[in-house]
């Protein structure tokens, strides 16, 4: 199995608790790990390379030069989230098949059944958004297809290599201009539009760690047991569970595989806290929930209120010490 990743240093814990859950779940297949990345501290990536030799699998660094991209729009991502397209340019040329993961993800289970798909004449397998046609229309392409999203993407490289490239890339990104709004995820709708396979949704499951926006749930702190025994995959993309303040769910099971991890420190140093245990019931949940909403109203309103330079400070005083 050929599992790729991209980051930086700020993703490199949950990167690495990403692949522990993945290590853990499929110890019975070997496992070839990529990581792109642009910047990577040593003791980030000795405990990379620790993860792997503790469970005889293989991970390989792969730093990418500054120029990739550097002028591509980010908008609220960074610029790696764009090092996915480079699977050509900088991975083997010989892998049949490749897997690229987010960072924020916890494997579950086996991904066989996952890889034993059968392609079939499609080029990359990937979970359909809802809003299909909005999206599309937005990019302008014909609204009756489908728009995917690119947080779990299973691709065919022999069949990709012929059509992703940097430069196609490049092409797309610049042609798309003010219409480009969820980055490197448009630009894969574009370039392989309708050669893309939708798969299940328990192999890219947003949904279950945001309670499938229930908020009564939320309250609750109720989840749906059969969905998560269901579920090979946890995509944790409408919020962190290793952040300060956290409204979604499932946040046990990432828990769970940080405790596996090199990080496993972390737990007994921040999440076994009492604090940690009040912020995770549902009563603040939903209240985080509900302030997550009126974000841009504050913001508004603090930018009114305070000098520029006063904005910014209280802004970086809060992604450092409360979010």
């Amino acid at each position: 199995m050929n599992i790729l990743f991209c980051c930086d240093t700020n993703y490199a814990m949950p990167l690495t608790v990403c692949i522990t859950s993945i290590f853990e779940n499929n110890k019975e297949e070997k496992i070839n790990v990529y990581i792109l990345y642009s910047s990577l501290s040593d003791i980030q990536k000795e405990k990379l390379i620790s993860l792997s030799q503790s469970y005889n699998q293989t991970i390989n660094l792969i730093p990418v030069a500054e120029h990739y991209f550097s002028t591509a729009p980010v908008l609220r991502w960074s610029k790696e989230t764009y090092y996915r397209l480079l699977i050509t340019e900088l991975l083997p040329n010989t892998l049949e098949k490749i897997l690229y993961l987010d960072c924020d993800i916890i494997v579950d289970k086996p991904l066989h059944d996952l890889f034993s798909l059968d392609f079939q004449e499609f080029e990359i397998m990937a979970l359909e958004e809802e809003n299909s046609s909005e999206q599309r229309m937005r990019l302008d392409l014909e609204s009756s297809g489908k728009y995917f999203q690119a947080g779990v993407l299973l691709f065919d490289v022999q069949k990709i290599k012929h059509v992703l490239s940097y430069r196609k890339s490049s092409e797309i990104i610049t042609n798309l201009g003010d219409k480009l709004q969820v980055v490197d995820q448009d630009v894969l709708n574009v370039m392989f539009d309708g050669k893309i396979k939708p798969f299940n949704k328990n192999f890219n499951n947003c949904e279950i760690t945001n309670f499938n926006g229930n908020n009564l749930n939320r309250l609750l702190n109720k989840l749906n047991k059969k969905e998560i025994e269901d579920t090979t995959i946890f995509h944790y993309a409408t919020g962190k569970p290793w952040n300060n303040l956290y409204s979604g769910s499932c946040e046990d099971l990432w828990y769970k595989y940080l405790k596996l991890s090199p990080y496993k420190e972390l737990y007994m140093d921040k999440f076994d806290k009492i604090k940690y245990k009040v912020l995770r019931t549902g009563l603040c949940k939903i209240l985080l929930y509900e302030y997550i909403h009126i974000t841009p109203f504050i913001n508004k309103t603090a930018l009114k209120l305070f000098p520029q330079k006063t904005y910014i400070s209280l802004k970086k005083y809060y992604r450092k010490h409360i979010k």
